[in-house]
């Protein structure tokens, strides 16, 4: 079905001929060497993304109870009883949603996996890894390692690129309007529609940080508006 696989040592050497990196025409080689340096800037400015954004979250979450205490300290004392119950549940949505993207990620990078072991692309298991982490990062992350992907599979054959570039944006939109609304309802509960929503909003406003602070901000605003907005207006 597909072309004659390259080795794993060899996939890298075989990516390399297939765009002539070692090719007689110094034209072509010149230009194909600039296409993947370009394509390995954008490779390590989405990798130094995925480190800042894991480690901003690692120090949010070490600063949580520091900051929840210093901001009940501005509240009223009467009520921050109240404020103190509403900030706890929407700490733990915070935690249900990073659980929800961790499990979207894996599922994405497991998904990866076994397409590309069976289609025949060498390093397999990296390039799993690879889309899982990325994925973490809103927007831009799981585009860039599908890229990556995409060319790893370009050194077995075109057809085989091809193929991954379609599971690729097939699981995407499938990843995107119906794996994680679902696992978002059940770890964060806003609703599916609610989440997609969220997601294209805030990364339409603010990029990646937007698409990141998305669902939790939905969350907080429907605890607010379930817990706080509503009673009041029925107690009118």
């Amino acid at each position: 079905m597909f072309a004659d696989v390259p080795s794993r040592g060899d996939s890298l050497g075989a990516l390399a001929q297939r765009f002539q990196l070692h090719g007689k025409d110094p034209t072509a080689s010149l230009l194909n060497s600039r296409f993947l340096l370009s394509a390995g800037e954008v490779l390590f400015s989405t990798a130094v993304s995925t480190v800042a954004v894991l480690a901003l979250t690692g120090y949010l979450l070490a600063g949580l109870p520091e900051l929840r205490a210093g901001a009940l300290r501005l509240i009223p004392r009467s009520r921050r009883p109240r404020v103190g119950l509403l900030s706890d549940e929407i700490l733990r949505r915070i935690g249900g949603f990073l659980l929800g993207n961790v499990i979207t990620s894996l599922a994405a990078g497991v998904s990866l996996f076994v397409f590309l072991t069976v289609v025949g692309v060498p390093d397999a298991a990296f390039l799993g890894l690879l889309v899982a982490l990325f994925d973490l990062i809103p927007i831009v992350g799981a585009i860039v390692a599908g890229a990556v992907a995409t060319l790893f599979a370009l050194a077995v054959s075109l057809p085989v690129a091809i193929a991954t570039a379609v599971f690729l944006l097939v699981f995407r939109l499938f990843e995107d309007y119906a794996l994680s609304p679902r696992i978002m309802k059940r770890t964060v509960d806003v609703s599916p529609l609610l989440t997609v929503i969220a997601v294209l909003v805030g990364g339409s406003l603010l990029g990646i940080v937007g698409g990141l602070l998305a669902v939790p901000a939905a969350a907080a605003l429907d605890l607010v508006r379930k817990e706080v907005l509503l009673p009041r207006q029925d107690a009118l």
